[in-house]
């Protein structure tokens, strides 16, 4: 039939055309094409550097002659030149070992490649890709880089050097390289023991925060980034598909032109390797990277991978990929500035010494070097000074907010609060600062802040200061916090977003830090002691002008090394790496703790590990590293509004918490610090803590703090002035009992740590429920105690203890019948236990290395599970307990009033926890039923295997439609109404699982027991006699299996212009109130999701699904059905009833363009789609297919929410439907 064919032209014919559009020969947007070599900005270069990847198959006849003219370039290059191996550097296994039976021939390639270098004059540096990686991971990795670092005589040769993810390398003074190793965030951890040992990144998280760090730190040089794996990709590793891979797949040569086709489009869509872009891995990775980049004007990120050469712009990203130095690969063009080529090149960037960068593209044609392409990367736009006045009055008198921005209406003031608004628009006289005179003359050297505060560093004769706004950033926060991997900052700015958040930030009063430097100095802590300044634009801002001036500033001087310190300041992560380090460092408790209970006493909840910098104290052969706070910005911190203090109850702000009289709760008070403080308290007591508490008590009088707040401007001497003093003088009081709660908080869950050397533990169990621990560095010279200390069982549930690197010893002695549960981790190397008493001990150690067990005893994990092994003093988080409301409403139930409640607990073992458990109850009002439904999830079993039940019981309730069975039953929609047709029921089950879930897959078995008793409702179609079997009527109870595996994956949550979504379900069913009934299904459904335009603003989607039922034994609700928002979308819920079904649904999807508004920014599209499918019955001959077409319009918000209207025609009328999301 017709619709056969159109579904085979669907699969085949779409599927080829979407694909189908990457050449070998060169190709060029439509800017570029007329000038393919643009004329370069004339001036001298400071630094050339030569691209070349995918070199590693160096010893095939075909690259010979294109290496030989990349070596005739590197042969008259000048010593101011870096010649770039982009990785791949040995097809296709990386180095084996010395006695690898490919060894010879790997070197040989490799050697290809550095004899490339012979006589070159600059430096060379090789960067690894995803096959230098394939001769058993970080082992490969090593030989590797010992190979081309002795060959080159250079330790630099190799980068990032011991298998780590980022190496910076300073090439000149304008010039930074930054090298990442991508294959290292995709590789699979678990099975590369020993990754990161020799790191200072141990996590993904901290990649991209020192990436962003190193970002920040070169924003006023060039930047070149290059790592192997592309941000952006229109080659076949990002989708694109030359015509002769259609016919020919996966190199072969074989015509299979059906296969071919879908072959690729499952690899574009389904992203199955981790080396292409549609893989959800690879996307975590690039779209991270982009968000961090997209407003950054001096970097350019250099790639190999796809074999081929491009030149990619997309906003302010250029992206070049030269991955054709042995092999090559068709690729295409997308942006009008872009250039691909298919075949053997390489690639020159020069850059100027004004800042301006410049790339050539070098191929051969007809035997002969070539000119492919030559393109202005970069333009240094150089700075036109706008004159400014060069002498301003002494003072000036400014705001940080107009009035007309404070102005709220009285219901805005209760809803949100009225915070500390009126001082942001209160006028205040201050001191005016020029630049170019302070301390004898300063120059702006670079902008930074947190993810809230613009500020901009200034060098002076006398150190560097910082100049702060009082004015935060909306936008950024959220970018930092809840837009990680995509860029909004443009799309939000001066929105209702970014102007609800300035507003909201008004809860913290913009002046008090000038009170707490005196607050701080009374109780001995350090800090910074910042003046309130305005900062008119001026020459002196030079080309900052544009970001910042005509504001309120906090001008403040840094932490940095000075002739009484002359020792340098160290942040968080530098800490914790000097304590593994060596046992000498320690933590100056007294004084962290003192910090911590000041903290407290401010209201300052903000503290996590980057608010501190830490200073070095040696006292005889240790060095005690000291806190110094940062700035206090969430200090005396004002929340009354009513809507304001609902949201702060959610489990992920309650630590936000007003400044009152007292601290509502202590607990998630402290909720970022916690971390930190397990980590860097371990060696105090109560005893401690209530000490530093009297301190602050003692030395913290109300003159101090009258005098402390008398530094704020007159203008804001007001009542809320008088509030805050008030409520410090109480909380002054209870400081002793907040030291004491916490830390009986602090000590429920404890962490220890030994050093990256040779460490014994011993724990010994004594009476009365008390654990006693000693950790000994074990020298030559015998073992020297470092640390010592007794635990309660009343106080303290569970210790952590890790050995981290080295040969460590793990004794347990004594004897208690339910002792403090005790973690053992080992670490790498071997590591010896002696349990000689095992209750409560538990041991984790990695199974694919040696170590030694002296014992039967204890419980012993041994897994190369990465994250359950190493140490991560970030991993420690409160347990949740959490209740929301659920309201919702159909016509059959009425009003549903209901109550979510879960309880989250975040242990040891954690993925993203170690149990969930939610509870949902739900009241119908038209029926008076009720139900009840828990869901446990316990991550983790083994690996990426996890647990879950689920269970509940429901009262009378609507749950199905039903207009009888087959596939031509008829809606009699003009003589009843919709609720004719609707099925209610009770029911309850229980079905524990275990499931195994990575990236985008989901493989699941359950067990199944549940009953289900349908309502013989009275005037509807279920309840005419023998139109189902009367069983149905009382409760019907099974047992059965239901084993299913489903995998989905898109680019984008809302509307994917790439996608592909596979089911497959096996279910069986035993009838328990009749043994012979036994009924097995099996279903199984595929669909694909790809863009039809390069600028994907046009999508062609489609998904099919059949399902069987494989015996005669079932009731009606186990049928397959068709009709509903999934399927049929113009037919009703169940409109068709079958043993057997078949569909497939289809849509053009349309993206019209973006809006802003002043709420949020908006994408707009329409689509049309046609749906058809059947089903089919013993004993009914029929040929009838149903169909549905319609049309809709959609709105997507930020790629996150989106909604969508549409209406479907069909023989039953038609449907309108409202919804959110698309359903395929």
């Amino acid at each position: 039939m017709k619709l056969h064919i159109f579904r085979r032209a669907i699969f085949y014919f779409s599927g080829m055309v979407l694909v189908s559009c990457a050449t070998e020969n060169a190709q060029y947007g439509k800017n570029v094409r007329n000038t393919p070599v643009e004329r370069i900005k004339s001036g001298n270069i400071a630094h050339r550097f030569y691209l070349i990847g995918d070199a590693g198959n160096a010893d095939q006849q075909s690259a010979q002659s294109i290496l030989e003219q990349f070596k005739t370039h590197l042969d008259s290059a000048g010593s101011n030149s870096t010649v770039l191996f982009l990785g791949d550097n040995i097809y296709p296994k990386g180095l084996p070992k010395e006695e690898g039976k490919d060894r010879k021939l790997a070197i040989e390639k490799l050697d290809d490649q550095i004899s490339l270098v012979k006589n070159f004059k600059g430096k060379t540096i090789f960067i690894p890709g995803n096959h230098d990686w394939y001769s058993k991971g970080i082992i490969g990795l090593k030989e590797q880089q010992d190979y081309i670092t002795e060959k080159l005589d250079d330790q630099s040769a190799f980068l990032p050097k011991n298998s780590c993810a980022i190496d910076r390398k300073k090439i000149s003074k304008n010039i930074t390289l930054l090298t990442i190793d991508t294959e290292w965030f995709l590789a699979d951890w678990d099975k590369n023991l020993g990754i990161n040992e020799k790191c200072d990144i141990k996590t993904r998280e901290d990649f991209f925060s020192e990436f962003e760090s190193e970002l920040n730190k070169n924003q006023n040089k060039t930047v070149i980034v290059a790592l192997h794996h592309p941000l952006i990709d229109h080659g076949s590793h990002g989708g694109y598909y030359s015509l002769k891979k259609q016919i020919f797949p996966l190199e072969g040569k074989f015509p299979l032109p059906i296969l071919a086709t879908g072959i690729n489009l499952a690899r574009a869509t389904g992203g199955i390797t981790h080396q292409d872009l549609s893989n959800a891995n690879y996307r975590k990775l690039t779209s991270r990277l982009k968000t961090l980049l997209a407003n950054r004007d001096n970097v350019i990120v250099v790639s190999g991978h796809d074999h081929n050469l491009q030149y990619i712009e997309e906003g302010k990203i250029r992206q070049i990929i030269s991955g054709a130095g042995s092999k090559n690969e068709p690729a295409t063009t997308v942006g009008p500035n872009d250039f691909s080529y298919g075949k053997n090149g390489y690639a020159v960037l020069n850059i100027s010494e004004s800042g301006d960068a410049s790339v050539s593209f070098f191929g051969r044609e007809n035997n002969q070097e070539k000119l492919l392409f030559q393109k202005q990367v970069l333009e240094n736009s150089e700075y036109n000074p706008v004159i400014f006045p060069s002498e301003f009055p002494a003072e000036t008198t400014s705001s940080v907010y107009p009035k007309s921005f404070t102005r709220k209406s009285h219901l805005y003031e209760f809803l949100w609060g009225k915070n500390y608004r009126e001082n942001y628009s209160t006028p205040v006289k201050v001191p005016t600062l020029q630049i170019d005179t302070l301390f004898g003359g300063a120059k702006p050297g670079r902008s930074g802040g947190g993810h809230q505060t613009n500020s901009l560093r200034l060098n002076t004769p006398k150190g560097e200061y910082v100049i702060r706004a009082l004015k935060k950033s909306g936008v950024r926060f959220l970018q930092s916090v809840a837009f990680k991997n995509q860029y909004i900052e443009e799309d939000f700015a001066e929105g209702f977003a970014d102007q609800f958040l300035l507003d909201f930030y008004t809860s913290s009063h913009p002046f008090t830090p000038l009170a707490i430097g005196d607050l701080s100095e009374a109780v001995g802590l350090k800090h910074t002691d910042p003046t309130l300044v305005y900062v008119p634009k001026q020459n002196g801002l030079e080309k900052f002008n544009q970001n910042f001036g005509d504001e309120l500033y906090y001008l403040e001087a840094r932490p940095a090394e000075t002739e009484e310190n002359p020792i340098e300041v160290l942040g968080t992560e530098e800490v914790i790496k000097l304590l593994g380090k060596d046992e000498k460092y320690k933590i100056d408790e007294k004084n962290y703790i003192r910090a911590r209970l000041f903290d407290m006493l401010i209201g300052d909840w903000d503290r996590h590990h980057d608010q501190w910098k830490w200073e070095q104290k040696p006292e005889g052969k240790l060095i005690y590293l000291s806190p110094i706070p940062k700035d206090c910005d969430q200090a005396f911190v004002r929340y009354d509004g009513l809507l304001t203090k609902f949201i702060l109850d959610f489990p992920g702000l309650r630590h936000m918490q007003s400044f009152d009289e007292k601290i509502k709760n202590i607990k998630w008070f402290n909720m970022e610090s916690y971390p930190l403080d397990l980590a860097f308290t371990t060696a105090s007591t109560e005893e401690d803590w209530l000490r530093e508490a009297a301190f602050i008590q003692n030395h913290l009088n109300s003159e101090i703090i009258a005098s402390a707040f008398e530094k704020l401007p007159k203008e804001v001497q007001s009542s809320d002035i008088d509030r805050i003093k008030k409520n410090l003088e109480i909380r002054k009081n209870d400081l002793q009992k907040y030291a004491s709660e916490y830390y009986k908080i602090v000590q429920k869950t404890v962490l220890l740590t030994g050093t990256n050397k040779k460490d014994k533990f011993a724990i010994t169990r004594l009476p009365q429920d008390e654990t006693e621990v000693k950790i000994y560095r074990q020298k030559k010279s015998g073992e020297e105690l470092v640390f010592e200390k007794k635990y309660s069982k009343k106080q303290t549930k569970e210790i952590w203890m890790y050995g981290l690197g080295d040969d460590d010893q793990f004794e347990v002695n004594g004897n208690q019948s339910n002792p403090i549960k005790i973690r053992l981790l080992g670490g790498l190397n071997n590591d010896v236990y002696t349990i000689n008493k095992g209750n409560n001990v538990h041991i984790y150690d990695y199974k694919s290395k040696k170590n030694t067990f002296n014992t039967k005893n204890g419980k012993i994990t041994l897994s190369d599970n990465y994250d359950l092994n190493e140490y991560q003093y970030k991993k420690p988080k409160f347990n949740v307990f959490s209740t929301n409301l659920n309201l919702g409403y159909n016509p059959d139930d009425g009003v549903i009033v209901g109550l979510n409640t879960s309880w989250t607990k975040k242990g040891f073992n954690q993925n993203p926890f170690s149990s969930k458990h939610t509870l949902k109850t739900n009241y119908f009002t038209l029926s008076n039923g009720y139900e009840i439904r828990y869901e446990g999830i316990f991550p983790r079993i083994v690996g990426n295997w996890f647990y879950q039940i689920d269970a509940g019981y429901t009262d009378s309730h609507y749950i199905r439609n039903y207009f009888g069975n087959g596939n031509l039953t008829i809606n009699n929609h003009d003589t009843f109404e919709e609720k004719y047709y609707r099925v209610r029921a009770r029911e309850f089950y229980a079905k524990p699982s275990i499931n195994w879930r990575k990236n985008a897959s989901l493989f699941s078995a359950k067990l199944i027991y549940e009953g289900l008793k349908i309502e013989k409702t009275e005037n509807r179609r279920i309840a005419i006699p023998n139109i189902v079997d009367e069983n149905v009527f009382s409760t019907n109870y099974f047992a059965g299996i239901d084993v299913g595996f489903h995998f989905e994956n898109v680019n984008k949550k809302v509307n994917p212009s790439l996608g592909m979504k596979f089911d497959s379900k096996f279910t069986y069913r035993q009838n328990l109130n009749n043994g012979d009934k036994k009924l097995p299904t099996f279903e199984t459904g595929l669909g694909f999701t790809h863009y039809l335009t390069k600028n994907e603003k046009l999508t062609f989607s489609t998904y099919a699904k059949s399902k069987w039922l494989l015996s005669d034994d079932y009731e009606f609700y186990q049928m397959a059905t068709l009709g509903g928002d999934d399927d049929l979308r113009g037919f009703r819920f169940d409109r068709f009833y079958g043993k057997s079904s078949f569909y497939q649904t289809s849509d053009i999807r349309w993206s019209i363009g973006n809006f802003r508004n002043a709420f949020v920014p908006l994408k707009i599209g329409i689509f049309g789609g046609f749906d058809y499918g059947r089903v089919w019955l013993p004993n009914e001959f029929t040929k009838k297919w149903h169909t549905s077409a319609g049309a809709g319009i959609w709105l997507n918000a930020i790629d996150m929410v989106g909604i969508q209207a549409s209406y479907f025609r069909s023989s039953d009328k038609g449907r309108f439907v409202v919804g959110f999301g698309m359903n395929f």
